[in-house]
């Protein structure tokens, strides 16, 4: 079975060759067959690869011709549910730690109605800054409900995929899901974390995570940068600002 970070290592690549005018705007990707036969992938897998890089704007899908190449735009799909980690180039992408993980109960005041199981299990939480190329673009407080996680809080560490660890330690995959958001003005933590001055507009997204048990969902807050990077109108992509 291939690896799932398969299809981010042909995702990154190729989009590397975007940027770098391997194939140029206009220009034509090798067809799924050709990627399949020379990187030994299966055609999900490739399919995979090139819906994200559609997704994101570097390409266009036209039948009968092929993934043309679209936009060279340097794009960061902050808002997908496929996490950071899916949607950044793993070179330009680093995360400070702030809180490791650690259980607690729930907050007072939370953005989600939780079951009364989860409310009685509590929660873990931590809490990291994601940068891309040295600067912090989100500063990220995630709550999971303390059900069946077990070595969590001891094998879990803040620079690697949240997804990805959940994935492979517990089979648990995400589903889907909700998420509301507004801008707001920074203050005396965000400043330090987001290293921006006081005031500065944020925009804040409460997430809630659907995965495949019924009874676990995942929750976080960010609060992300946008000065450097701008929201998409259409795609939810935080483009790169000029």
């Amino acid at each position: 079975m291939e690896s799932s970070t398969q299809y981010q290592l042909l995702y990154h690549r190729l989009k590397k060759e975007i940027l770098a005018d391997v194939y140029p705007i206009g220009s034509i990707l090798p067809s799924e067959n050709d990627l399949c036969f020379a990187a030994n992938l299966s055609r999900s897998t490739v399919r995979q690869a090139l819906s994200q890089l559609e997704t994101e704007g570097y390409i266009t899908k036209l039948k009968g011709k092929g993934s043309i190449v679209k936009s060279k735009s340097r794009s960061l799909n902050l808002l997908s549910f496929h996490g950071f980690s899916a949607m950044v180039d793993k070179t330009k992408m680093s995360t400070l730690s702030v809180q490791e993980p650690m259980f607690m109960p729930w907050p007072e005041e939370f953005p989600f109605e939780l079951s009364e199981l989860e409310k009685g299990a509590g929660c873990i939480h931590f809490a990291r800054v994601r940068a891309v190329e040295r600067r912090p673009v989100m500063y990220e407080l995630t709550f999971v409900p303390n059900l069946n996680l077990p070595r969590f809080v001891r094998q879990f560490k803040l620079n690697q995929s949240f997804f990805e660890f959940l994935a492979k330690e517990y089979q648990l995959e995400i589903t889907g899901m909700e998420q509301q958001i507004w801008a707001v003005a920074a203050n005396s933590l965000h400043t330090q974390h987001l290293q921006v001055e006081s005031n500065t507009p944020l925009l804040k997204i409460n997430r809630k995570y659907h995965s495949n048990r019924s009874h676990l969902n995942l929750y976080s807050t960010l609060y992300c940068n946008t000065e450097k990077y701008a929201l998409g109108n259409t795609s939810g992509i935080l483009n790169q600002s000029i």
